[in-house]
Order: structure tokens, then sequence, then C-alpha cells
């Protein structure tokens, strides 16, 4: 039986060994047992260093005999990304990041674990103990891929994440931005992080888009933007915005902010600093719009009560903007076409969790009788 996954606490100790409030217990790695090791630490990892030569050497035999030894989850994840991920044109820069980073994660893990240890109980233990919320979906995924990878190149019989949950039931724990909360952090913003929040709200766009976001992008009478995440494999990323007197006017109030920029989101930095990231000086980064708005977000008292998790981001701008747009009579399949999503259930994610939603239901035009002298089979 392959050794329980390791938490970031029981690093640094023998295999199979685990420490619960200065206790150590073994957990034989053949029967899934467990046994106590008292509360000396230099005893317990001397006592498992020799329970597991004793008890993993016939794993190391059978691999050895199988062909299967060398092949570990760490030169699988390499292998995935070296083969799979990196030279796949349909991916973004930021999927492929985050891959590399899921990857990354799941080598200090476990990289040295043989393949032929990784079971089924293994990957569901490893996931239910190292990823919860959201996270277990993505690296349930990303796990599930380097299976698969590994699958063919021979080194699997069979893809042993397949069988486990492939959701977690995670409830979302960040708050939606509500419209007083909104216009309590626009009104303390600067002017450059107003205009930012503006086309969050009025064009809904992601953080990746509000700071890609050109004036040279204005043109025809309309605003293009490109949804960053989705760009490399649907059509639906590519949307061109008709401009409106809030929009116009919107573009006009970014023009006349110092300093010149091509940019609509931009600023003076305080010092002049070249970036791979940034294509002009007066460009924001991603992260820089999000640390703002954080540091924005504090000063208003009802989000600054909620724990950490909890509190929205620049992001639920756009959530709030679509619920509004929504609220204002634009139809589901037009604030589809804006978000520059390809499913109609994805910007039904973002429209939900802001209030109820009422469904419109059309009134009878037939009074009670009219009604009732209706023939019935």
């Amino acid at each position: 039986m392959a050794p329980r996954p390791r938490k970031r606490k029981n690093r640094g100790l023998e295999p199979n060994l685990y420490e619960r409030n200065g206790y150590y217990t073994y957990r034989r790695p053949d029967t899934g047992t467990w046994h106590g090791l008292g509360r000396d630490r230099a005893e317990a990892q001397d006592a498992a260093r020799i329970l597991n030569a004793r008890l993993m050497r016939g794993v190391d035999y059978v691999a050895q005999v199988m062909g299967e030894e060398g092949d570990s989850l760490g030169a699988a994840v390499k292998g995935w990304l070296a083969e799979w991920v990196e030279p796949d044109r349909k991916l973004s820069k930021w999927t492929k990041s985050a891959k590399r980073g899921r990857g990354k994660r799941l080598i200090e893990d476990a990289g040295d674990l043989p393949l032929a240890q990784i079971t089924t109980r293994w990957c569901a233990q490893y996931l239910d103990e190292h990823h919860q919320g959201s996270a277990y979906v993505q690296y349930r995924a990303v796990l599930s891929q380097v299976c698969q990878y590994a699958q063919t190149k021979g080194w699997l019989e069979a893809n042993p994440v397949a069988p486990t949950r492939s959701s977690n039931q995670y409830e979302k724990q960040r708050k939606r931005l509500t419209v007083e909360q909104f216009q309590s952090i626009h009104g303390i913003a600067p002017e450059w992080m107003q205009i930012a929040m503006e086309l969050g709200l009025l064009c809904l766009l992601g953080r990746a888009e509000v700071v890609n976001a050109r004036f040279d992008d204005v043109r025809n009478g309309r605003l293009h933007y490109v949804r960053q995440k989705t760009k490399e494999r649907s059509k639906t990323a590519y949307v061109a915005i008709a401009l409106t007197p809030p929009i116009e006017d919107l573009i006009k109030r970014a023009r006349a902010l110092p300093p010149v920029s091509p940019y609509i989101v931009h600023q003076q930095p305080a010092r002049l600093r070249k970036s791979a990231s940034k294509e002009h000086w007066s460009q924001l980064s991603a992260d820089q719009l999000s640390k703002e708005f954080q540091r924005l977000r504090e000063k208003v008292p009802s989000i600054a009560r909620l724990p950490d998790k909890a509190k929205p981001t620049f992001h639920e701008i756009r959530a709030l903007g679509s619920r509004l747009h929504e609220l204002s009579g634009t139809d589901v399949a037009s604030i589809q076409v804006l978000m520059g999503h390809a499913d109609p259930e994805m910007t039904e994610v973002y429209l939900d969790g802001h209030d109820i939603r009422w469904q419109q239901a059309q009134g009878s035009a037939l009074n009670m009788a009219e009604l009732l002298s209706k023939p019935v089979s």
C-alpha cells in the first residue's frame, strides 16, 4: 500500500510516520493499520526507518521486476508539462502558468512516489487532505491529466484518479460585492482605479482585460476586447462592444488623466521600472489592480469585518455588473456575449448569488369563467 501523502507539518518525517499534537504514529504500508511510537521524535524516526526498510522492500522488488523502477510521480509531472502543456497552442499563458504551479506542488508533495504505488485510495486521500474548496477540483484535474499522460507511456495500466469524486461539494466562500460596497470603494479610489472599476461594471471586463484595454481598441464605433482566459479555444472570447454615451464618457475621462498613455487604465508610477509583463511604463499589472482594490476595500466596514476568504475581490465587479445589466432588462444571451462566455451556464454562475432572481411569468389573459369553459378530456 502506498504511503499517505505528506502534509506540510509532516514533511521531514520518514515515510508513513505522522505527528499529531506531539505524538508520533506509524501507518503500515501493507495493511494500513496505525501503531503508536511515542513522543520522542528521534526514536520515532529511527523506528519508522527500520519498519520502512522491512515493509516496503517488497514493493521495490515488484517495481524492479515489472520494469517500473524510476517511474515516479515527479517524472510523470515533468513529462506531462513538457509534452502536453507547453506545446499546446490552445492554452493561454495564464492556464499554462496555473498548470505549472499545480504540477510543482504535486512534485513538492509526492514527487518521489513511484507510480506503481499510486492507487485510487492514495489519490482520494491526497486530494481530501491537501486541497479544500475549489482547489480540490483543480488539483484533481491536474493529477488526472498526469496519470493519463503516464498511461500513454505505459507507466500506468489505468487512471487511478478516475473513480474519485469529481466534486467536493464546494460552497463558495467569497461574498458578492454589493452596490453600496462598490459605491463606497469607488468614492475613495484614485481616478485611474475609478476608470478600472467602471470598465468592469459597464463593459463586464475581467481583471486581465481591464489592464490591457487600449485607446486604439476603440474603432468603428466599438470597444474591442479579447477574453484572455479563453482566446485560444473559443471565438466567443473576441467581443466588440457598441459605444454608448456612458462608455464614451468613461473613455473621454480616461484620456484626460495624466500621463499620456496608450492604455485606458494608466497611472504615473512613483519610479520608472522595466517590466517584461508591461508594454508601456504607464500600464498597470493585474496584480497591481488587485492589491489596490484590496487596500481600498479594507476601508469599507462591511467588508473589513469579513474573514479574508470571504472578502470580495476586483473580479466581483464583473459579477455585480452582470446582475445589474439583467435587472435593467438585458437578456441573459446578450450578457453572455458581453462577458465573452462560450456557454450560458458560466454566465448563470456570475448572475447567481446576488439576490433572488425572480422568474418572469406571463399572467393569465382569461378570467375564471373563460378558463373553466375550456374542455378537459
